[in-house]
């Protein structure tokens, strides 16, 4: 009897082993990450993914992504995805309007979009009435194109905005002749300029150009997973400064976007080392969305501000503090 009982007992203890307290130790989180398409406004996240940032927070991020900003605006703001790397201007004109959303870091501190000429085109004075693309007709991206313009002496009224969503083809549109001047963002400005076009411009002030947002609901719900995926982006960012992981940050950007590690390389040396686009420890600063808003209201598409700029109604660096 006492040799079937301790038979029994070992069947009940291999049977109720998984449940036990190293097996709960395993369990991951899944997290539905909101994304526009694979480029570099993504390359922390990519680098997250592929060296195990978020999986040492116990976390498993579902990429789902958006047809727009707007859109992936939405599936954030109504909780069909807990969080999303978005652009800066439409998370400042989703939460004036009072979106549940709230900005825990800045992927990209500064703007990688580069105001590029068509064939034949040397200078910005050459768009003067031409037909340009910022990728929308409409919001940040357009404005800050119309912002360069008018900076560059055109009058940013007289050029025709169409719009072309897809980096690659306002490559293509710059080499037929669609186009006289396009924003690309990395790696797609280089491929441009080695079909012989020419980089015009590019804003180098603060601009925070994609926010990691959270759904606030689901954020106070879930603080230790809202710390953890914001922290795994932090490393990310922290890592790619490293000149060490050089090599291996350009080849996570090749293989995310499908473009040769070559033209990556260029894509690195402008982001990381020039610009240093990527936000440093996800910080953001204040200068980076309120540049977003004096640029709508220099090309007079936003009223002057009535009063002072306010970091807190955006950004809670709680998430980043691991508070």
């Amino acid at each position: 009897m006492k040799s079937l009982f301790r038979v029994l007992s070992l069947s009940a203890a291999v049977v109720l082993a998984p449940v036990g307290p190293a097996a709960y130790a395993q369990q991951t989180t899944e997290v539905r990450m909101a994304t526009l398409a694979p480029s570099a406004l993504l390359w922390l996240h990519a680098i997250a993914k592929d060296q195990g940032f978020y999986a040492e927070r116990k976390i498993t991020v579902k990429d789902l992504v958006a047809g727009s900003s707007p859109a992936l605006l939405q599936a954030v703001s109504s909780g069909s995805v807990e969080a999303g790397i978005s652009l800066g201007d439409v998370v400042i004109r989703a939460i004036d309007q009072g979106a549940p959303v709230v900005i825990a870091g800045a992927v990209l501190g500064k703007t990688i979009l580069r105001l590029v000429g068509g064939t034949g085109v040397t200078t910005i004075k050459q768009l003067e009435g031409a037909t340009v693309t910022a990728g929308a007709v409409e919001g940040g991206t357009a404005n800050l194109l119309r912002f360069q313009l008018q900076r560059g002496g055109v009058d940013a009224r007289g050029v025709k905005m169409v719009a072309l969503t897809n980096s690659k083809d306002r490559v293509v549109a710059l080499g037929n002749g669609q186009v006289k001047g396009a924003l690309l963002i990395a790696p797609f400005d280089t491929l441009a300029e080695r079909e012989g076009m020419k980089m015009l411009d590019v804003y180098t002030e603060p601009y925070v150009q994609t926010p990691l947002i959270l759904n606030k609901t689901w954020a106070e719900k879930n603080r230790e997973t809202a710390i953890g995926l914001t922290q795994a982006l932090k490393k990310a960012a922290v890592w790619i400064y490293e000149p060490a992981n050089k090599d291996k940050a350009i080849e996570i950007l090749a293989a995310y976007t499908n473009v040769p590690k070559e033209t990556c390389a260029d894509s690195y040396k402008f982001m990381v080392l020039e610009q240093q686009a990527i936000g440093r420890n996800l910080e953001v600063q204040a200068a980076g969305l309120e540049n977003i808003v004096k640029i709508d209201q220099a090309i007079g598409v936003a009223a002057p501000a009535a009063k002072p700029f306010e970091l807190s109604r955006y950004y809670d660096p709680s998430f980043l503090a691991g508070k």
